[in-house]
């Protein structure tokens, strides 16, 4: 494993803009919408290791000592495999972003799912590694969590160790001092809260989600100003439900009160799964982007959009609404954020080819690019 500065006209083609540059119809909310990374400028590139590959995607933000951070993965589809690494990526506008580091998966293992949280003075990135293993729902890759951690942004430590054998950790938040991250057991058998008191040794603690026949997930942690805390499970269901072309789909809602040491799920969120979830607070109000699925449509498109959650942020009932679609199509979500100003927010996700809006299941071994856009949360009504 090689983890190294690099600096290269890699995000745009050498003319200084991507040769593809879609300009679509834009929600009312949306100020921009433009291609960051480009993988249809890099279709021959073949060493995803060092260099940025055709299929970008899971996306992370952060604002960060008076910058802007953006992290992807980069290989040449979404299939395990060691021809995979991490960019990072940083901007003091929010607009334009220079290419500051690479960090190459291990020799014998992919890495994914990249999330940033702050140790300290130092930023961290903690993401997965799995064995390069062809199965269904994550089965016998023998996932770790690692992480990385930078006290400049462009030099990163060698990956560490940061889980057990068989645990992907989603994303960390952090609450009265204490780091924590939902987990989700190989084979998306259930979900675990795993804790930390220095963002380093993490502890295992109670189940947030246990009914493996309804393939839990990416669980994406929420901490409500009481001290409650709210988890957004996606569940996957049986095949023809995973693939999102037949309902019901839904997302399991499972709250938990201090010290967290046991979990209550009311509720589901019927016709809606939140894959790939990013949930934020704004003035009171809960956001989720995340993917969503096109259920009229047998061939099981996608689509990224913005949700909104309501009702008692205290416990429940809650309600989701769709706000609307962001540019997307094809393989697409895993999104990332950053507060511009006190409404803005720059975001961050990934898509496919807009004009082809491929079926999910033949995009994610073809070409994705990383999005940037700016939301104006104030206009979101």
């Amino acid at each position: 494993m090689r983890i190294v500065p690099l600096a290269l006209c890699l995000v745009v083609a050498c003319d200084g803009a991507p040769s593809y540059d879609p300009h679509p119809v834009l929600p009312s909310w949306m100020d921009d919408a433009h291609v960051l990374v480009s993988g249809h400028d890099l279709e021959d590139e073949q060493d995803c290791r060092t260099q940025i590959c055709r299929h970008n995607e899971n996306v992370d933000m952060i604002a960060w000592n008076g910058a802007f951070y953006l992290v992807h993965r980069t290989a040449r589809s979404q299939v395990l495999g060691p021809n995979s690494s991490l960019h990072v990526f940083r901007s003091t506008d929010g607009k334009s972003f220079d290419d500051l580091a690479t960090i190459e998966a291990p020799s014998d293992r992919d890495l994914r799912d990249p999330h940033f949280y702050v140790v300290g003075s130092e930023l961290r990135i903690h993401a997965i590694t799995r064995l390069p293993v062809s199965s269904v729902r994550d089965t016998g890759v023998d996932s770790i969590s690692v992480a990385t951690s930078s006290t400049d942004g462009k030099t990163w430590s060698a990956l560490q160790n940061i889980g057990p054998t068989g645990w992907s950790f989603w994303r960390a938040q952090k609450s009265n001092g204490v780091y924590y991250s939902a987990a989700y057991a190989d084979g998306d058998q259930s979900v675990s809260l795993f804790s930390s008191t220095d963002g380093t040794t993490w502890t295992q603690g109670a189940q947030v989600y246990g009914v493996a026949a309804d393939t839990p997930l990416e669980t994406e942690l929420v901490f409500m100003p009481s001290g409650t805390l709210l988890a957004i499970v996606r569940t996957d269901g049986a095949d023809a439900v995973y693939l999102a072309t037949q309902p019901p789909i839904s997302t399991r809602i499972c709250w938990s009160h201090p010290p967290y040491d046991t979990f209550d799920c009311p509720q589901t969120l019927d016709g809606v799964r939140l894959d790939g979830p990013l949930a934020f607070f704004w003035q009171n109000r809960l956001f989720v982007v995340a993917r969503k699925h096109i259920l009229d449509d047998l061939s099981g498109r996608k689509r990224t959009a913005l949700y909104e959650i309501t009702g008692t942020l205290d416990g429940g009932p809650i309600a989701i609404h769709e706000w609307g679609e962001i540019p997307s199509a094809g393989d697409t979500s895993y999104a990332g954020y950053a507060m511009l100003d006190d409404h803005r927010a720059v975001v961050g996700w990934y898509s496919g080819d807009l004009e082809r809006d491929e079926p999910w299941v033949t995009a994610i071994f073809n070409l994705t690019d990383i999005w940037l856009g700016t939301i104006d949360l104030s206009r979101v009504h």
